[in-house]
Parts: structure tokens; C-alpha cells; sequence
């Protein structure tokens, strides 16, 4: 059943990188419009990341 989380940890790595690819080359570009959903698409990253490693760490040491 730690295999799952494990898992889990491992497909928030490879979406945390594509995620970030994309959020990137939102803020880079000259529309304000597109910063700010790039901004916002980092802010959301940041969030999921926070309660989903929250979580596996939480059923990890039960």
C-alpha cells in the first residue's frame, strides 16, 4: 500500500516539471493576460503540491 503514495510522489515530480514548463513560458510572454494565468497556474501548482505531499507523507508513517 506505501508503493501507491510512493508512486503518487513520483507522478507529482513529472507533472510538477511539465506544469513549470508551462507556467514558464506563460510569464514570458508580452500579454498581461497571459502572465497572469501563468501566475495563477503557479499559485495552483503550489497549493496541490503542498496537501498532496501533505498527504503521502501523512500515510507514509502510518
Amino acid at each position: 500500500m506505501k508503493f501507491a503514495y510512493i508512486l503518487l510522489l513520483g507522478l507529482l515530480l513529472l507533472v510538477d516539471i511539465l506544469t513549470f514548463t508551462e507556467v514558464a513560458s506563460l510569464v514570458r510572454e508580452p500579454s498581461d493576460l497571459k502572465v497572469a494565468i501563468g501566475l495563477g497556474l503557479f499559485i495552483v501548482l503550489v497549493v496541490t503540491n503542498f496537501f498532496v505531499i501533505r498527504f503521502s507523507i501523512n500515510k507514509l508513517r502510518s
